[in-house]
């Protein structure tokens, strides 16, 4: 039987994923991870006038953002392949519609391990970034880390990636050569990006990393390469501590020519127009942004637990210099059981002089915060269940 049976047989008979089975040739297991949440939102625009008005996603609803299945196949002790698929919601403009589920693929690669210190994947994986700060964060399922929610940092790419582990787990290291696009456009560009990361733990409970990305984001191609462009550039930093329960971090990043603000709209957008000119007799706009986000959790036994974030960041220097987003959330967490995550959580979010897109809220995975003025800014408020889990 050939894996592409047994694999559309597994999931007819509903057999949980994590669950694995044997092949001619290795073993292929399947997982899953869903991300979930019933809140209310308030979402209020500042108007020229001072006043307030409330617009979408305000009300009461239940979101599933994220929903991933996964299938490892292990070939033997060196080869191995993941096929990881996500689903969204996505907005339709088909009459009646209302919208469609969209589902596409996250990860497909195929992986070498020569040893612990050089991994080798080629085809769309992990980047060395934004997960590892998940990873240090811990609380992935209650919001994303503060590169990914902005923009300025992709999850995964098509491309080729090494990792590894030197000294029994002394440093750690990504490096990616990549599209550029993210793993939703594997469309062909004219040069590859880079991005790379190192971690060091001196002690068992402290992380310390750096990461880097130079780049065109996907953007140019051999149609527009002799327009005016921009190199996209992005440098981390984050520190970690994970001990007896404890969860503490700091993450800074200073990102340029990833996204510009309208001077006249002051609505922050890229990376169209700003890594390269719409044509060739338009001038390419140069911006830069940087940030910071900070987080604390502490669990009091296997069950429960309190957590809370804060983010600051200083979207268009450049440009609309008074572009600011800020956001935080806090909530108490209960693990009713192995794979399952429930959490009562309270996040707020306040834009300054302008119009930002946020990656999350709900099952859309954007929504914009703020005023078409440089001006007027809006806030965000949501309260509710959010939960994950994993099989």
């Amino acid at each position: 039987m050939s894996i592409r049976i047994r694999f559309a047989a597994l999931l007819a008979m509903g057999i949980p994923a994590g669950a694995a089975f044997a092949a001619e040739d290795g073993s292929t297991s399947v997982g899953g991870q869903v991300f979930l949440d019933i809140s209310h939102i308030s979402q209020q625009q500042e108007q020229k006038d001072g006043s307030e008005k409330d617009v979408p996603p305000t009300g009461t609803g239940f979101d599933v953002k994220r929903f991933y299945l996964s299938v490892d196949h292990q070939f033997n002790d060196i080869w191995s392949a993941d096929l990881t698929t996500d689903a969204q919601f996505s907005s339709s403009t088909t009459a009646g519609s209302g919208g469609v589920a969209e589902v596409f693929i996250k990860k497909l690669y195929l992986q070498a391990k020569i040893n612990d210190a050089f991994v080798v994947h080629a085809g769309a994986y992990t980047t060395p970034w934004a997960p590892f700060v998940e990873s240090l964060y811990g609380y992935r399922w209650v919001e994303k880390t503060t590169t990914d929610r902005l923009g300025f940092a992709n999850t995964a790419d098509w491309g080729v990636n090494a990792t590894g582990k030197i000294a029994d787990n002394l440093v750690t290291y990504s490096a990616s050569v990549v599209n550029g696009a993210g793993h939703k456009n594997p469309t062909r560009t004219k040069d590859v990006d880079f991005e790379g990361r190192i971690g060091v733990s001196p002690i068992s409970w402290l992380t310390l990393g750096a990461g880097y990305y130079n780049g065109h984001l996907g953007q140019i191609t051999t149609a527009n390469e002799s327009f005016d462009s921009n190199t996209a550039t992005r440098y981390d930093v984050v520190a970690g501590v994970n001990v007896s329960g404890l969860r503490v971090g700091a993450e800074y990043f200073n990102a340029r020519n990833y996204k510009s603000a309208s001077a006249k709209t002051g609505v922050l957008a890229g990376p169209a127009g700003v890594v390269v000119a719409p044509d060739a007799t338009t001038a390419v706009v140069s911006d830069k942004a940087d940030g910071y986000s900070t987080w604390a959790s502490y669990a009091f036994n296997e069950q429960f637990s309190v957590f809370g974030r804060y983010d600051q960041s200083k979207l268009s220097k450049d440009v609309v210099s008074g572009l600011k987003d800020t956001y935080y959330h806090l909530g108490v967490g209960f693990k009713p059981t192995k794979g399952v995550d429930l959490g009562v959580v309270y996040k707020h979010e306040k834009v300054d002089d302008g119009v930002v897109s946020i990656g999350s809220a709900d099952a859309n995975s954007s929504y914009a915060i703020g005023g078409t003025s440089p001006t007027t800014g809006g806030k965000f408020d949501e309260i509710g269940l959010y939960a994950q889990y994993l099989f």
